[in-house]
């Protein structure tokens, strides 16, 4: 996975964990997807790992869209005494917060069941809590 390449500020404050998602809360691309049903930070090592995984799991069933990318670095303690400033960036991370859609999956040959499955597979690889949604007719959708 790339990371960030230049940035106005690479050492950030920790993002308030308190909040709820309303802006990306419904599927935008695909009939199934990925909702987080709590709030927590996605690791890069992370996001490879389900990348990975869910592209073995589902093969050449469907197209996977992910809505997330690294955007803040994590940086290590410094290593020199009091007042030498922050330490350099060890990590890079993404803030999802509750009731995000984090993946969708277009054209789908797959029924909900058989998706059902294979997000609870991959559920155990999350460092956060996830559900599967599905759209129904138009702009109403169904949580599962």
């Amino acid at each position: 996975m790339k990371i960030p390449n230049r940035q106005k500020f690479t050492k950030n404050h920790k993002r308030n964990l308190k909040t709820k998602e309303s802006r990306k809360t419904g599927l935008i691309f695909g009939n199934f997807g990925i909702k987080a049903t709590e709030t927590g930070y996605l690791r890069m090592k992370q996001m490879e790992r389900i990348k990975a995984d869910l592209v073995k799991k589902l093969k050449d069933n469907m197209d996977i869209y992910f809505n997330f990318y690294p955007v803040f670095g994590l940086t290590n303690k410094g290593t020199a005494r009091m007042g030498a400033g922050k330490g350099d960036v060890s990590d890079w991370y993404v803030l999802v917060k509750k009731g995000s859609i984090v993946v969708e999956f277009i054209k789908s040959r797959m029924t909900a069941g058989e998706m059902n499955k294979v997000i609870r597979y991959s559920a155990n690889k999350w460092p956060i809590k996830i559900k599967m949604t599905q759209v129904k007719t138009g702009l109403y959708e169904k949580q599962l």
